[in-house]
């Protein structure tokens, strides 16, 4: 359904058995879904094809991302990539499309009379998406001086649709959570997270797959606190207000100082370079246009 006034299209697509392509433009505010016999995909400005059979559900993403959710868990899955959720066994990402899900695409195009796309170009596509990547990547002068002198191993790049963001990872204060945000940016569980709640002068949240602010990874982290002063750039781990050990995978970055949460929450990283461009945020919670994560990586990884 499409309302007019407001801009937005809402719905759901369920699919029992088959292939189908999905294409969504980036104008409309989406807030669609297209279920299978054991998955759940959140949608919205992206294209991909989609195979659900008897044997499990199988997508690829050809541009943008999804948002998968299935019974044991939950995946973004991003330009290039293909994962697999079975019926009987672990989901998981895949270097290609099955053989059957190539042939089914092929047949699909054909019979819509679209000019045939092999559907290996999805692992030439990948290696497009990668290398574009690196180069999105590169530093400028002001983000390699933020960085002079600095563990590589502990910076962060948060690329944004207008800029990067650095963050310095502080594993002296808090190493369980640094070693699970590592985790989760190198399976790029970040990557296309909106932030759900912004409040000008005070902060900005993120990190949750649903985008609504109660959703995570489902791993909980217990606290570790310290006498950190939380000042305008501090990173800290969102919570459940009345349970200090529920930390999952949402942060905040303080876009002002907030002494009143210091020793109440987990800070693990400070802000070096881009607070200009958090200032820049849309505000609400939500916002009416969410800004959003195009990507976030660690420094060293793309070194070398």
């Amino acid at each position: 359904i499409f309302d007019i006034n407001k801009k937005t299209a809402t719905g759901a697509l369920q699919i029992v058995k088959g292939v189908m392509r999905f294409v969504s433009g980036a104008a409309p505010n989406l807030n669609f879904t297209v279920k299978t016999a054991n998955a759940t995909l959140g949608v919205r400005g992206t294209t991909f094809d989609l195979m659900a059979t008897s044997g499990g559900t199988e997508v690829a993403v050809r541009e943008g991302a999804v948002q998968v959710n299935f019974p044991s868990g939950s995946k973004q899955v991003v330009t290039g990539q293909v994962f697999r959720i079975p019926k009987i066994g672990e989901a998981g990402f895949e270097s290609s499309m099955s053989v059957k899900m190539k042939k089914s695409v092929s047949k699909m195009l054909r019979m819509l009379e679209v000019s045939p796309v092999d559907a290996s170009k999805i692992t030439v596509k990948k290696k497009n998406a990668k290398q574009k990547e690196d180069s999105a990547l590169k530093q400028s002068p002001a983000e390699n001086n933020a960085t002079i002198g600095k563990n590589l191993h502990n910076i962060l790049y948060m690329d944004l649709s207008y800029g990067r963001v650095i963050i310095e990872m502080m594993p002296n204060l808090a190493p369980n959570h640094i070693k699970r945000i590592k985790q989760l940016v190198r399976e790029k569980f970040y990557d296309g997270h909106k932030f759900h709640n912004v409040i000008s002068g005070f902060v900005a949240e993120t990190g949750d797959p649903t985008g609504t602010g109660v959703g995570g990874s489902g791993t909980k982290l217990r606290a570790e606190k310290s006498g950190t002063r939380f000042t305008r750039g501090l990173v800290g781990m969102k919570r459940d207000r009345n349970n200090p050990d529920s930390a999952d995978s949402q942060f905040f970055i303080l876009l002002g100082d907030a002494r009143h949460l210091e020793g109440k929450y987990t800070a693990w990283g400070r802000v070096i370079h881009g607070m200009l461009l958090m200032d820049r945020m849309r505000t609400g919670s939500p916002p009416m246009n969410p800004d959003y994560i195009v990507r976030m990586r660690i420094a060293s990884d793309r070194r070398g």
